[in-house]
C-alpha cells in the first residue's frame, strides 16, 4: 500500500483550494451579472450542507477521502461564492477585505509554525479542538433558534461589544486550526499514513480556510454595524 508524503499532501491541498476558489469566483460573478440573488442563497445553503456532510464522512472514514475530496471542494466553492455575494450586497468591499485577511493570516500562521514559534503540542491541540467544538455548538444553537423561532442568541450575534468580541474569538480559533492542519500534514507523512490521508489533509486545510474566510466576513460586517 502506498503511503502519504509531504509533497503529495501539499499538492492535493493546493488542488482542492484552487477548485473551490475558481468555482466560488465563478458563482460570485455569475450572480452579479445575472442579478440572480436566489442562486447565491441556494449555493450558500447547498454548499454548507453538502460540505458539512462530506467533511464529516471523510473525517470518520479517512479511506473515503480520496473519493470525496473533489466533490467536497465543489461544495465549498459553492458556499464561498454564494456567501460572498450575500455579504457584498449588504457590505460592498467586505469579501475582498476578508479574502486579504485570510491570505495574510495564513502566511503568518505558516511562518509561526515553520519557525516553531507556535507548536502543535497535545495541550495546544486540546484547547483549540475544544474551543472549535464549543463554537460549533453555539452556531448550531443559533441556527436552530433562527429556523424554529426566528430569534437569536441574545447579544452574541449582534453588532455590540460582546458580539464583536465573540466574532474576533471565532476568527482567532479558526486561524489557530491552521496549526493543526500543518501538523496533520507533517504527521501523516512522518507516520507513512495511507495515501488517502493526503486527500484528508487537503479537506482539513480547505475547511479551515473557508471557516477563516467566513469568520472574517462576520467580524468585518459587525464592525460596520451589522445586527
Amino acid at each position: 500500500m502506498c503511503s502519504s508524503d509531504l509533497q503529495g499532501a501539499i499538492q492535493k491541498s493546493i488542488l482542492l483550494t484552487v477548485i473551490a476558489a475558481v468555482l466560488g469566483v465563478g458563482i460570485f460573478f455569475y450572480s452579479f451579472s445575472t442579478m440572480n440573488v436566489g442562486i447565491a442563497y441556494a449555493a450558500t445553503m447547498v454548499g454548507a450542507i453538502g460540505g458539512l456532510i462530506l467533511g464529516l464522512i471523510a473525517t470518520f472514514k479517512p479511506n473515503t477521502a480520496r473519493v470525496l475530496a473533489i466533490p467536497y471542494a465543489f461544495f465549498e466553492g459553492a458556499f464561498l461564492g454564494g456567501v460572498s455575494v450575500i455579504f457584498q450586497l449588504k457590505f460592498p468591499g467586505i469579501p475582498l477585505q476578508a479574502l486579504l485577511a485570510t491570505f495574510v493570516t495564513t502566511l503568518v500562521m505558516f511562518g509561526l509554525y515553520k519557525f516553531q514559534i507556535i507548536r502543535a503540542t497535545e495541550k495546544f491541540k486540546s484547547v483549540v479542538i475544544s474551543a472549535s467544538i464549543a463554537i460549533g455548538l453555539v452556531f448550531v444553537v443559533q441556527f436552530i433558534m433562527r429556523l424554529a423561532f426566528g430569534s437569536s442568541i441574545p447579544f452574541l450575534f449582534e453588532s455590540n461589544l460582546l458580539g464583536i468580541g465573540f466574532a474576533a474569538f471565532v476568527a482567532v480559533i479558526a486561524s489557530l486550526n491552521l496549526i493543526l492542519d500543518f501538523d496533520l500534514i507533517e504527521s501523516a507523512a512522518a507516520q507513512r499514513a495511507p495515501k488517502s490521508y493526503e486527500w484528508l489533509c487537503g479537506i482539513a486545510l480547505l475547511a479551515t480556510l473557508v471557516w477563516m474566510y467566513y469568520s472574517f466576513l462576520r467580524l468585518l460586517s459587525l464592525l460596520q454595524g451589522d445586527d
